[in-house]
């Protein structure tokens, strides 16, 4: 196991965090870093891990894989995210896969075609630095107020 503390970026390849540049980086067929937290993605890329994001093609994806993809609320926004490929369908006719993605538990997200990067974890750790103390108390008690605030309205 390794720990850094906020990098630009580990072993010559670029720490990207934000989304849209990932993929851009992943279009241009850069590899780069990215930082995940939480362990919705928990064996295969545990909390505050980089993971390693490649290039690929469709064709190359399969069931199980952590991939970067680009989701739509349905409502015109969309968002990057790191998770895993529950399952492949052409079942759209035109020749284009389709990737059901969801948690390494139970939690299912939807259907994209927009899949851009096969993600790897690394063995290397976010330091947990007094910033991400400081975000997760601020965390803690803004749901304690919202706890304390429920049916006032």
């Amino acid at each position: 196991m390794r720990i850094v503390n906020e990098p630009t970026e580990i072993d010559g390849i670029r720490v990207v965090q934000d989304n849209d540049e990932i993929e851009q980086a992943l279009k241009n067929g850069e590899r780069v870093y990215h930082w995940e937290f939480g362990d919705s993605m928990s064996p295969l890329i545990n909390n505050r891990e980089y993971c390693l994001i490649r290039p690929c093609v469709p064709a190359e994806v399969k069931r199980g894989d952590a991939v970067f993809c680009v989701m739509s609320d349905g409502y015109g926004h969309r968002y990057g995210m790191v998770h895993q490929v529950w399952e492949i369908s052409d079942a759209s006719h035109t020749g284009e896969l389709w990737f059901k993605i969801g948690s390494t538990g139970t939690s299912i997200f939807g259907w994209t075609k927009e899949v851009y990067g096969i993600a790897k974890g690394t063995d290397i750790f976010q330091e947990f630095t007094n910033k991400w103390k400081e975000f997760l108390e601020a965390e803690k008690l803004k749901a304690m107020a919202e706890r304390e605030n429920y049916g006032e309205e």
